[in-house]
């Protein structure tokens, strides 16, 4: 029996395709190296040294949790066995000096607070000037922990209020407005996603699928509106940890719905708010955004 394919794809779409998959920059290979910081200002800097922050932040959160558990270890104190039919050929562990040395190592925990400026009409370019996409507004981020059961805020609190994140937005177009745009169109989510490719290589997990054009009688039929806008993570924590291996991680997410994407730069103490925050309450809408599905 012959059958007809459903639909043909013609060399002109077969070019389209492969155009879409891979990046210009394919070929180059990026090492990630994480940002040192933001704006002139390094990690870990105090919110004392931001001068043209405003006194009052535009958010704040606070959560608390116990020490993670990092890793057990043990010493073995050996013991001649009871049996005499053994003659001594087998040894084992003496249970109770075992447990006596029993060492944990821990990491974390405390009182978390995360609290979030940014200035007045304050704003960046991402890019060149032909291609650049405008980020507004730019949110600092400063976390500070301290090991204490109380709630009460310590009376070094300056002291320890580090610059630990920034939150970059920006707009691009929403589901709605792509409805019927050519497949070539470039939205600022795909300019900035480019951006971050140069700049620190491919995200946890990269797939970069080419839009498929299908060839009707009526022409070629292609809806922007039914894109995917994935989250992209460089360096995420690995199966939900405490947080990342890197000085500082990036996150790219968009909103379909909105627009309003984010390009989120945060250190591993920015992921310990998030960590307890998740342990306090399930469902946190900042880890679920730091962590990566597998």
């Amino acid at each position: 029996m012959n059958s007809k394919p459903l639909f043909n794809l013609s060399l002109g779409v077969f070019a389209v395709m492969l155009l879409t998959t891979l990046p210009a920059h394919a070929a180059k290979k990026v090492k990630y190296v994480p940002p040192e910081g933001f704006a002139g200002h390094v990690w870990g800097e105090l919110r004392t040294s931001f001068s043209r922050l405003p006194s009052e932040p535009i958010g704040v959160g606070a959560a608390w949790m116990n020490p993670v558990e990092k890793e057990t270890s043990f010493t073995c104190i050996t013991k001649m066995p009871t049996d005499p039919t053994m003659g001594g050929a087998v040894e084992g562990c003496d249970f109770q000096a075992m447990l006596s040395r029993l060492q944990k190592k821990v990491e974390g925990g405390g009182f978390y607070v995360l609290s979030e400026f940014t200035i007045e009409d304050q704003g960046f370019r991402y890019g060149g000037e032909s291609d650049g996409v405008i980020v507004h507004p730019v949110v600092y981020q400063f976390c500070a922990n301290w090991d204490e059961t109380k709630r009460d805020v310590p009376p070094q609190f300056d002291e320890i209020n580090k610059f630990c994140g920034v939150r970059l937005m920006f707009q691009s177009d929403t589901r709605e407005q792509l409805r019927g745009k050519p497949a070539e169109y470039v939205t600022n989510y795909d300019r900035v996603l480019d951006k971050l490719l140069e700049k620190f290589g491919k995200p946890d997990n990269f797939v970069r699928r080419g839009q498929v054009l299908i060839e009707t009688p009526e022409g070629e039929s292609s809806d922007q509106a039914d894109r995917k806008f994935r989250i992209y993570r460089w360096c995420p924590a690995r199966d939900n940890g405490l947080h990342t291996a890197c000085t500082a991680s990036v996150v790219l997410s968009m909103n379909p719905a909105t627009g309003v994407g984010t390009v989120l730069y945060s250190t591993p103490l920015l992921w310990e708010f998030a960590f307890a925050r998740e342990k306090n309450q399930k469902g946190d809408r900042l880890f679920r955004l730091l962590h990566a599905r597998k």
